[in-house]
Order: C-alpha cells, then structure tokens, then sequence
C-alpha cells in the first residue's frame, strides 16, 4: 500500500510538470485507448505544424525576416505557449520511457494492441514533434546576450535549425546558448530524442524483428 501512495503521488506531481499526460490517461479510460494514442499523436503533430507555418507567416511578411516573440507578446501568453508546449514534450518522454521499460520486462500493462511497427511510426512522429517543440520553446526566450551569448535564433528556421542539430547531438556552434535555463532545455532535448530513437526505437524494432507477423 505504501508504494502504491508513492506512485500516486509521484503521478500528481507529473501531473502538474504535463497536464497533457494526465488529460490523455483521462481520454484513454473512457474511450479506445488505441484510437486515442493514434489521434493525439496525430493531432499534436499538426497543431505543431501550424504553429510553425504561422511563425512563418508572421516572420516573412509582417517582421521582415525577425521574431522577438518575447518582447512583442505578454508574460502571461508567453507562459501558457511554453507551459503546453513543455507540458507535451514531457508527455512524450515519460510516455515512451514507460512504455519501453514495459517492452523490456514483458509486460502488456497498456492494453494498447498498436503493433510494433505502429509503435516505431509514433516515435517518429514524436520526435518530429519535439524538434518542432524545442524551437518554439527557444523562440519564446529573450533574444539578449546574457541568454544566447553572440548569436541568438532570430526566427522560427534558425530555431529549427538549432533544435534539430541539438536533438540530433551535431552541435555545430554557431548558435549557443548562455543562460541556464536555454542550456537546461538543451540537454533535456537531446535526452528527450536519446529515449526516442535509441530506446524505444530499438526496443520496437527488435520486438518486430522478433514478431511472427512481420508486417505489424
């Protein structure tokens, strides 16, 4: 009992860190877990991409070019962006750790019946969407020197560019931050992408490999 009061515990403070977690368990015990999993991925990947080509949009005709997203919007709206935003990007790291160790131990505790091979296609996806997710989470911190040092992402590219070099451990450079907390979201990114490709890609193909139906 006393380690089931820990778990619980420990999910209401998850629950805080990813409100996003919490309203797809919600989701998953009322309806097809499933459907569920397909459509949410589905459905955050493309709220991503629209939040990228609007960024676009706003750069390329309306700021020549430049975006200080942090100096042209209010604190509160600059906090509920990089809240869910974040909020996601935790869903899926805890989503897909728990879900490999499961694969690991043997276990089916997800009552999910997505394939292997559907299981590969949402990391993918995922990892996608964290690329996306990082940039416009770099994008809503101050432009100053004290955060990015010399150069700092001036727009929704250049923050896609040095979201998809760090994810991807390439570090050329060019772009660094300085502060603590864009070094923070950095590391916690390659993590992110770390448990994605490495772990769970892994752990999917090998479980497919390992399928009587190859096909998924």
């Amino acid at each position: 009992m006393s380690l089931e009061i820990i778990w619980k515990n420990r999910m209401k403070i998850f629950s805080v860190l990813s409100p996003t977690y919490l309203l797809a368990g919600i989701l998953k015990e009322t309806f097809n877990r499933t459907t569920v999993i397909k459509r949410l991925n589905s459905f955050y990947l493309a709220f991503s991409f629209i939040s990228v080509i609007g960024l676009l949009v706003f750069q390329e005709y309306y700021s020549l070019g430049v975006i200080n997203l942090n100096a042209s919007m209010s604190f509160i709206i600059i906090f509920i962006w990089a809240y869910f935003v974040l909020s996601r990007c935790n869903e899926i790291f805890w989503a897909f750790l728990k879900d490999a160790f499961d694969k690991m131990d043997d276990l089916n505790v997800s009552n999910s019946t997505l394939s292997p091979s559907e299981r590969i296609k949402l990391s993918l996806k995922s990892y996608l969407e964290l690329i996306i997710n990082f940039s416009i989470l770099y994008m809503l911190l101050p432009k100053s020197c004290e955060v990015w040092g010399s150069r700092a992402p001036e727009n929704i590219a250049e923050a896609l560019y040095f979201s998809g070099v760090t994810i991807t451990t390439l570090g050329y450079g060019d772009i660094s931050p300085r502060h603590w907390w864009p070094q923070l979201l950095s590391v916690y990114e390659v993590f992110c992408g770390f448990i994605l490709l490495i772990v769970c890609f892994a752990i999917y193909a090998g479980r497919l490999h390992n399928s009587p139906n190859k096909a998924g």
